[in-house]
């Protein structure tokens, strides 16, 4: 994993990112969208909001998207591990990214009070967040630990430089788009 990777999934999580506001608007998890709800008591309590057929489509599209590689290079458990590593980490910025150029949101209404599906916060974050971080470099140094040309500690090192291209794009990204909010007290228009 190098920087060009970083930047590369950085550009993804904000397309994506960009995308999503132009679909979804102002009403966060597809709240009004035409699109099918899963949304049973066991469903609510595992995931804490409903499941979305927009969001399962979604998901499995982008998972598709970034396995292209492996049909094209073959497959391995490794890189098999450093797409979902990659997976994960997109999942984080380009969902905080969604809150940061979000005209209706950004960082001043990026709180649990606001923001009903997440549950849980840790730190001021969706724990999800944290969750998704740890998967990641989990998944991106699991190979050191077995085969590999490269040990947990290197795979760890790159996993960091990674992470360290998106959260510097995702910091700009913030000083940006700071400035560009609707108001709090003006109402959302759907």
């Amino acid at each position: 994993m190098t920087a060009a990777v970083g930047l590369y999934f950085f550009a993804i999580a904000f397309v994506l990112a960009q995308l999503e506001i132009q679909i979804e608007g102002p009403h966060g998890w597809a709240e009004k969208l035409p699109t099918w709800r899963w949304q049973t008591p066991a469903v609510l309590r595992w995931a804490g909001k409903p499941i979305t057929g927009y969001h399962v489509f979604l998901l499995l599209f982008i998972i598709l998207f970034i396995h292209f590689p492996l049909i094209s290079q073959g497959w391995s458990a490794e890189r098999e591990a450093e797409t979902v590593s990659l997976f994960f980490l997109l999942a984080v910025f380009w969902d905080f990214l969604w809150f940061v150029c979000n005209p209706h949101f950004g960082l001043s209404r990026f709180r649990a009070e606001h923001v009903w599906w997440f549950k849980k916060w840790l730190f001021g974050l969706p724990a999800s967040y944290f969750s998704g971080l740890i998967l990641s470099m989990l998944a991106y140094a699991a190979p050191g630990f077995f085969s590999g040309a490269l040990s947990w500690t290197e795979r760890a090192v790159r996993w960091g430089s990674v992470f360290a291209v998106l959260l510097t794009g995702t910091l700009i990204a913030v000083a940006v788009h700071a400035r560009r909010r609707v108001p709090l007290a003006e109402p959302a228009k759907s």
